[in-house]
C-alpha cells in the first residue's frame, strides 16, 4: 500500500531533477555541471523504477504486465538513446551542456550527426511511451497498463510525468543537435530563451503529430526494432564519427 501511494508522488521527481541543469537561454541554467549530460541521462533512468513500482504494487495482472513492459521497453531504448549522444560528445570532448551548445556556433550538430539525431528522437519517443510505441498502456490489451488501479491525481501525476519526460527529451535534443539557445541565421535581435523554446515546442509538435498519425505497433516489433535496428545503427554512427575525426585531424583540419 505504501509503495502504491508513493509511486505517483515520486514519478514526477526525475523530470524535475533533469530540469535543474537544462539552460533555458544563455546564462539561464539553474546549475552548470561539468557532467550535465550524464546527470540528465542518469536521473531520467530513475523513472523506469518508479513506473514499475506503480504497476507491481497495484496487485492487478494488467498493471503488473504494464510494469514489466515499462522495464523491457525503457531498457531496450535507453541504450540507443545514450549511444546516439556519444557522437556529439566525441565531437565536443565534454559533458558540459553549456560547452556543447557553444560548440555549435559554427553549425548545429544535426548537420554533422543527422543519423544520431534520428536515433535519439525515435528512442526518445519510446522512452516517453508515445504513439506508436505506447505499448505500456495499450488500452486494447492491458487497459491502462501500470496506471490501471490509479484514479484522480494519482493517474494525473503519471500522465504529467510522461509529458515532463517528453519535455526533457525535446530539451536535450535541442541542446545536443539544434544549437540550444543559439539563433539561426544570426538573428540575435530576439532573446536566447525565445529560440530555445521555439525549437523545443517544434519537437513537441512532432511528438503530437506522430501520435495523431501512426497506429500502435506490436510488442515484438517494438523490441526487435530497438535491438536489431537502432542499436546497430547507433554503434555504426559512433564508428563513422571516430573515422571522420581521425581523417580530419590527419589532414590538419
Amino acid at each position: 500500500k505504501l509503495v502504491f501511494l508513493a509511486a505517483p508522488l515520486l514519478v514526477f521527481v526525475p523530470p524535475m531533477m533533469a530540469f535543474a541543469v537544462i539552460p533555458w537561454g544563455e546564462g539561464m541554467a539553474p546549475m552548470d555541471m561539468n557532467i550535465g549530460v550524464f546527470y540528465v541521462l542518469a536521473v531520467g533512468s530513475l523513472s523506469t523504477i518508479i513506473f514499475w513500482m506503480g504497476g507491481w504494487s497495484s496487485y492487478n495482472k494488467y498493471s503488473l504486465v504494464g510494469g514489466m513492459r515499462v522495464v523491457a521497453q525503457m531498457v531496450s531504448y535507453e541504450l540507443p538513446l545514450v549511444l546516439a549522444l556519444l557522437g556529439v560528445i566525441m565531437l565536443t570532448g565534454t559533458l558540459n551542456i553549456n560547452e556543447i551548445v557553444n560548440a555549435q556556433k559554427g553549425s548545429w550538430f544535426i548537420l554533422a550527426q543527422p543519423l544520431a539525431f534520428l536515433i535519439y528522437f525515435i528512442a526518445g519517443i519510446s522512452e516517453t511511451n508515445r504513439t506508436p510505441f505506447d505499448l505500456v498502456e495499450g488500452e486494447s490489451e492491458i487497459i491502462a497498463g501500470p496506471y490501471t488501479e490509479y484514479g484522480g491525481m494519482g493517474y494525473a501525476m503519471f500522465m504529467l510525468a510522461e509529458y515532463g519526460g517528453m519535455m526533457v527529451i525535446s530539451c536535450m535534443a535541442t541542446i545536443m543537435f539544434l544549437g540550444g539557445w543559439l539563433a539561426p541565421f544570426g538573428w540575435t535581435f530576439l532573446p536566447s530563451w525565445f529560440w530555445f523554446f521555439i525549437k523545443v515546442y517544434a519537437l513537441i509538435f512532432v511528438f503530437m503529430w506522430l501520435r495523431w498519425t501512426y497506429p500502435r505497433i506490436r510488442v515484438d516489433q517494438l523490441m526487435g526494432f530497438g535491438w536489431k535496428v537502432l542499436v546497430p545503427l547507433s554503434l555504426a554512427n559512433i564508428f563513422i564519427t571516430g573515422i571522420g575525426m581521425y581523417i580530419y585531424r590527419a589532414i590538419g583540419w
